[in-house]
């Protein structure tokens, strides 16, 4: 396939971006790409092969890079020990991200019907969830928590990412973003360990 001129696939990209933010996959059409783009459908598909190989190319950054953070093992970086390094870090990744992949991350959230990232949420949250079960949860009972089912990783990891989601649904001010996003986790994580015992107590006390 002919190599495209940056130019060519500056438009098309930008051209796509707008078509799936606006309408998602299911709703978009290559004509109306093409036409946003300034150029004919046939032109538009001498590059993409069809309109699920265009998103997957305009998606894939943005998608590899939120499961590339998610991924990250955060108890080298200090763990429970210093979470608030740890929460600063994640908030200005999630900022970095946003600042180069906003649309795709809007895409992702609720345009990917119909293509292999329709369950991109799903697939994160459970990400989530395994890096409470392996990486937090074993932290805490080696501080004398007791984790009472391990369903409650999945609850947590679900309260994570819709919280996250949300926040950056409503804002676009990168400032406003970051220090949500650090105030959410904070609430999550701050003394953690403390909120989980003080809890076990107030059980023993009722019972």
């Amino acid at each position: 396939m002919q190599v495209l001129k940056d130019d060519v696939r500056n438009s098309i990209h930008e051209a796509a971006l707008i078509e799936f933010h606006e309408k998602g996959f299911k709703d978009a059409s290559m004509r109306s790409i093409a036409e946003k783009g300034g150029m004919t459908v046939g032109n538009l598909y001498r590059y993409f092969t069809n309109k699920e190989d265009l998103f997957y190319s305009v998606i894939s950054p943005a998608y590899h890079k939120v499961i590339d953070l998610t991924n990250e093992k955060f108890v080298e970086m200090g763990g429970l020990k210093d979470i608030r390094q740890v929460m600063a870090y994640i908030a200005n990744q999630i900022v970095m991200i946003n600042r180069e992949h906003r649309r795709e991350l809007l895409i992702l959230m609720s345009g990917c019907e119909g293509t292999k990232f329709e369950h991109a949420i799903e697939e994160i949250t459970n990400l989530v969830e395994n890096k409470f079960k392996n990486q937090i949860f074993p932290q805490l009972r080696g501080h004398d928590v007791v984790i009472r089912d391990e369903f409650f990783a999945h609850v947590l990891a679900v309260s994570q990412v819709e919280g996250i989601k949300a926040i950056l649904k409503h804002y676009e001010d990168e400032d406003k973003i970051k220090g949500l996003v650090q105030q959410y986790l904070h609430y999550h994580f701050h003394d953690i360990r403390n909120r989980f015992i003080s809890f076990d107590l107030r059980k023993q006390t009722v019972s």
